[in-house]
């Protein structure tokens, strides 16, 4: 069994919890209310800024040529989405571009930059694979349980949907399992652990999405 598969085994009803969550079940019916999309959105473009840096981070620590310009086509793409929600969502929505991250993006993002930093990169990578992997499967199960109706968020599903994305995903999937094979049993269960670890984020960031989180004090 590789460990891309051991990976997934741990965490399916993680993502079981996912896909049934109210803020995924009403985006794929187009219900979802609009504050709550644009809180998500907002801090989705935080997110992926610090994502960015530390895909960038994971690059400059691997030692293979072609993992290293994955990663580094990884940390420009999600830089480049970031841009794109500025540009189209934002100025559409009037957000404002200065955005404020919630306890749980600043939880999820420092998190991913603690591993990065911290940990061995085999485990650094394990942590930025739910971003990758678990964003794909919801937008497939998004798409697929559409109704023929207009979506208002046609455009969000369709970009976690399609091919280009699908194509990134594999190719992290890969790297994982490539890492995975060379390194030992404790580093692969350290790897598992982060994925876990970070699948469960992936889940808090949907949930203080829907509940649009604030700071308390």
């Amino acid at each position: 069994m590789k460990w891309s598969d051991q990976a997934w085994e741990q965490v399916n009803a993680v993502y079981a919890q996912i896909i049934a969550m109210p803020f995924n079940e009403e985006l794929s019916k187009g219900t979802l209310h609009p504050d709550k999309f644009v809180f998500y959105l907002a801090q989705d473009a935080f997110y992926l800024l610090e994502f960015g840096k530390a895909l960038s981070a994971i690059s400059s620590r691997l030692r293979s040529a072609d993992q290293v310009l994955a990663f580094a086509n990884f940390s420009s793409g999600a830089i480049l989405a970031e841009r794109a929600l500025h540009e189209s969502y934002f100025e559409e929505l009037g957000l404002p571009h200065e955005v404020k991250p919630s306890p749980t993006t600043l939880l999820y993002t420092n998190y991913l930059l603690n591993q990065v930093a911290y940990e061995q990169v085999e485990v650094a990578v394990a942590a930025v694979l739910p971003c990758f992997w678990i964003y794909k499967k919801v937008g497939d199960h998004i798409f697929s349980m559409q109704a023929e109706n207009e979506n208002p968020y046609q455009r969000w599903i369709d970009m976690y949907a399609g091919e280009a994305f699908a194509k990134s995903v594999k190719l992290a999937i890969d790297i994982a399992d490539e890492l995975a094979e060379k390194a030992g049993e404790r580093t692969q269960k350290n790897m598992l652990a982060a994925f876990e670890q970070a699948t469960k984020l992936e889940w808090m960031f949907w949930d203080s999405a829907y509940r649009i989180e604030k700071w308390k004090i």
